[in-house]
């Protein structure tokens, strides 16, 4: 395999630079800062250049600590980068303006996912059409907006978010990123023609945000502009890939448990200053971090719910978490108020029998196989000839296949036969809505029948790093 080489980012500020060696070191704040005899507060001012670094200090202890060649050309930027911080103090010529752009400071702390940051800094030095996929509240958007403000000094002309969630046309889509971009239409309506040439010689980021319920525009829209800007770089989010030549997909996995934890009990100090966990509850918030699956939308709402319950109150009203996780923020997207509406979202995008075969998959309290989700979910002859609404077994495998390409179903390939599952969250709103649509007992029935007490295969390999099974809700 062809080595790709990335072209190191132009940094423009010491700090700048640091943050980004030291993430690519696998280093916190805390962790340089013992390594060169500073304290975790002092790395943090250097990496926001509100302190002058120490020429000295870079050379002599913090290159070896962020694992580089002394002699190497990183080496020598940003000793260059601190002479000139330094130098700036003495009335030099001060640093370049920063770069344009509509990105706004956020009102909350971003919590952890250094390494999802470090891996999508990575894949934008390769790849000019990058699309963030994964489950909705799993934070594609937040993670999006952090990379793009880290990677603003990088691109001369600007970063720009291009919001969609409340788009809801193909025209709607042009006339979104010419209010992003701040053009001024000839006709009603912007024309991609007219983005183009303003943007064809524009060496820019463009964040394209939540494209799954215009997926077929938004694809085009990006083809269309990568071909024809060479200079600029487009990250999109969205519940499934564009499914375009030319795009890399990256899939936002859930917060680990420490960063869930991390992230709960900073929201919860928003509602609560003193809240402090009691003796004991720190295996409970653990376990509630996993039945919410390592959502950050989830487990936002959860800690908004400390204003009036308990945590150990909260941990056990999972079971009905639609009705316990909304929210009290007037200004959230209608679709991140509640969990349930962000399921909603999710659901209404997609197929009736891509809704239907859902719902069937909620009768797994497990995971399962192909063969079993064949038996269980497709109808049989004699009713799919009555009915051409029923699923076809030969339609299983497509319809389990397109579940997957929207982040609802999670595939584990650890196993000699492929597996696959629902989270707690998806399944208990599958669950349902099968319920409501009358399909519970039917599917019950076939599920027992076919219900095997033979235990699972082993896995292909005991040093398998695909991700495990979740812990599943009793």
């Amino acid at each position: 395999m062809t080595e790709v080489m990335i072209t190191p980012p132009a940094f423009r500020t010491f700090g700048e630079m640091l943050r980004h060696l030291r993430r690519r070191a696998r280093l916190t704040q805390r962790e340089l800062g013992i390594a060169v005899g500073y304290s975790e507060a002092h790395i943090a001012r250097l990496e926001s250049n509100q302190r002058t670094p120490d020429p000295a200090v870079i050379s002599g202890v913090m290159i070896e600590a962020l694992d580089m060649h002394a002699q190497s050309d990183e080496a020598a930027q940003l000793i260059a980068l601190a002479e000139a911080s330094r130098n700036g103090q003495r009335g030099d010529p001060p640093t370049p303006e920063r770069p344009p752009t509509n990105l706004r400071a956020q009102l909350t702390s971003f919590v952890g996912r250094q390494n999802e940051v470090f891996e999508v800094q990575r894949l934008l030095g390769v790849a000019r059409l990058l699309t963030l996929t994964g489950s909705g509240g799993v934070g594609k958007t937040r993670l999006a907006v952090q990379v793009a403000a880290e990677l603003l000094p990088s691109f001369a002309d600007g970063a720009w978010i291009v919001p969609l969630a409340c788009v809801h046309t193909s025209e709607g889509v042009n006339d979104a990123i010419a209010l992003a971009l701040g053009l001024q239409p000839a006709g009603e309506h912007a024309t991609l023609d007219e983005i183009i040439h303003w943007m064809c010689d524009k060496h820019a980021l463009l964040v394209l945000d939540t494209c799954e319920h215009l997926i077929d525009a938004c694809a085009t829209v990006a083809v269309r502009m990568v071909q024809a800007c060479p200079n600029m770089t487009l990250l999109a989010t969205s519940r499934e890939a564009l499914a375009v030549p030319g795009e890399v997909t990256w899939q936002v996995p859930p917060m680990r448990v420490e960063e869930a934890v991390q992230l709960f009990l900073e929201r919860a100090r928003t509602v609560r200053s003193d809240f402090e966990l009691c003796e004991g509850e720190d295996a409970l918030l653990a376990q509630l971090c996993q039945q919410l699956d390592g959502l950050p939308l989830a487990i936002e709402l959860a800690a908004s719910r400390l204003r009036l319950l308990t945590l150990e109150q909260i941990a056990a009203r999972l079971d009905d978490r639609f009705g316990l996780l909304t929210s009290s923020n007037r200004l959230a997207p209608l679709k991140q108020q509640t969990l349930r509406t962000m399921m909603d979202w999710s659901y209404d995008l997609l197929s009736e029998s891509e809704r239907r075969m859902l719902r069937r998959l909620s009768i797994f309290t497990d995971d399962w196989t192909l063969d079993l989700v064949e038996a269980i979910c497709a109808d049989s002859a004699e009713q799919v000839n009555h009915n051409d609404d029923l699923l076809q077994r030969g339609e299983v495998i497509d319809l389990l296949m397109q579940l997957v390409n929207k982040s609802l179903v999670i595939v584990d390939e650890g196993w000699p036969q492929a597996r696959y599952s629902l989270s707690n969250t998806i399944r208990q709103y599958a669950h349902e809505k099968l319920v409501e649509a009358g399909e519970f007992d039917e599917v019950q029935r076939r599920y027992l029948r076919h219900q095997s007490p033979a235990s699972k295969p082993a896995r292909a390999s005991a040093s398998s790093t695909k991700r495990k099974t979740k812990e599943r809700k009793a």
